[in-house]
């Protein structure tokens, strides 16, 4: 499986854009909320980012579907609510998971486009994979080699107002005590959302 910067995003479009455009409407649902109550959003970044979430997650249950409802059974996707309820929404404040045959996709705020620190046994396991560029000749797979893992990103994103200003994706390769090492970081706003023409 390739994982570079380009394949993944060429691989991952579809779900890239959807995840895009909930993020943007959970932005403006959390904008209008605070407006209807004139409440100011930064006397409390947790209930606006929980908003967004909320919003979001809402958006992106169609991409839950079971194989046999998506047009393309190939491209099975699941979104991760994570619990078997549907009171459970998954990740606590700005975090979701997405996962597709290939990938594993962890979607946290982040206003300084950083990954989150490694506090945690899930977090470095999460940070834990090989980097993309491959040192040595590869001679081809082996029918005896075991199945790759799916590849685990990270899609950071920050909004200013009701737009988003950072929604880039991240490919982590391991830690060093809480600091995530970094494989590879693509800015989608300016590669996919809004490229140059």
């Amino acid at each position: 499986m390739e994982h570079s910067p380009a394949a993944v995003v060429d691989r991952l479009r579809p779900l890239l854009l959807a995840v895009h455009q909930a993020l943007s409407a959970g932005v403006a649902v959390s904008a209008a909320v605070h407006a209807e109550h004139g409440w100011n959003p930064t006397a409390d970044r947790h209930l606006d980012h929980q908003l967004v979430r909320r919003e979001a997650m809402e958006r992106l249950r169609p991409w839950g579907a079971s194989p046999d409802e998506l047009s393309d059974p190939l491209l099975a996707r699941q979104l991760e609510l994570g619990g078997t309820g549907t009171d459970n929404l998954g990740l606590p404040m700005s975090g979701l998971i997405l996962r597709t045959p290939t990938d594993v996709l962890r979607v946290w705020r982040s206003d300084d486009g950083e990954l989150p620190a490694a506090a945690t046994d899930g977090l470095r396991a999460f940070y834990r994979q090989r980097p993309s560029r491959q040192l040595q000749l590869d001679l081809g797979e082996r029918p005896d080699a075991p199945r790759p893992h799916a590849g685990h990103l990270a899609l950071l994103w920050a909004d200013a107002g009701t737009v988003l200003t950072r929604f880039d994706l991240v490919r982590p390769c391991g830690h060093l005590g809480r600091r995530a090492h970094v494989d590879w970081h693509v800015d989608l706003l300016e590669r996919l959302i809004h490229p140059a023409a």
